[in-house]
């Protein structure tokens, strides 16, 4: 298995910051710049932690990206070893860790959140749903069923409710929504509209969401790029089929 080795000036760095980490409480860096190597070719930039997902889009040898957060997912080996861990990008897509010279070895920044588990299990996994939802990136084929679209991507055949927004209500009845805070990666983001049928998107993390109706088709924005935004819910389709 390959080795991350240490030239002596960055295990001088690397113990720094364990020094450092004696007086901060754990897994609070922030977002921090950081360098891309992978000898020439470009790096894959993935829409959940795992080689396994769908690509969407790369960045380039040497190029400079900004990392939100670190999660573990699946094995890969590159220029800096072999690792589970991945790193969230600021475009909310991720890369494998053993990629980017960041000066550590394995899982050292904030851990990316996660909704929580919804009472009734999905048949899909909120990294399996979001993947589902950017192979179909630039699809007009299910505007008009955002809600639809959600189950479909969580595993379902149906959603089970009327709307989006008579899903939210459900939700809200069973103390599943917030109406505060970041949505994080997996949640479920909700919208009020003048029909009074609501829209539905769900948040990959680091404050976008991907989802229909983004500019005309299936896209990625920023959690609150519309009008009459209500709030994000665990996962959980109670009706779904």
């Amino acid at each position: 298995m390959p080795v991350r080795l240490l030239r002596p000036w960055r295990a001088l760095v690397v113990a720094a910051v364990a020094v450092t980490a004696l007086v901060a409480t754990a897994g609070t860096a922030s977002a921090t710049s950081y360098t891309v190597n992978t000898a020439g070719s470009p790096l894959t930039v993935r829409s959940a932690p795992g080689a396994w997902s769908t690509a969407w889009g790369s960045v380039s040898d040497g190029a400079s990206v900004n990392v939100q957060c670190q999660v573990h997912g699946s094995t890969v080996s590159g220029t800096y070893g072999t690792s589970d861990v991945w790193d969230q990008l600021a475009s909310g897509g991720f890369v494998s860790d053993t990629y980017v010279y960041t000066g550590h070895d394995g899982l050292f920044m904030t851990q990316c959140p996660y909704a929580a588990s919804p009472p009734r299990a999905n048949p899909n996994s909120m990294n399996e749903a979001i993947s589902w939802e950017f192979a179909h990136l630039g699809s007009t084929a299910y505007e008009g069923e955002c809600d639809h679209f959600q189950a479909l991507a969580f595993g379902w055949s149906y959603s089970g409710e009327y709307s989006a927004q008579t899903h939210w209500n459900h939700l809200r009845s069973l103390g599943l929504t917030h109406t505060s805070g970041t949505p994080p990666r997996g949640a479920l983001v909700f919208y009020s509209n003048s029909s009074g049928t609501g829209h539905i998107t769900v948040s990959i993390g680091v404050g976008k969401i991907i989802g229909t109706s983004v500019n005309g088709d299936v896209g990625v924005a920023v959690y609150n790029y519309r009008s009459g935004y209500l709030g994000w819910a665990t996962p959980d389709f109670p009706n779904a089929g």
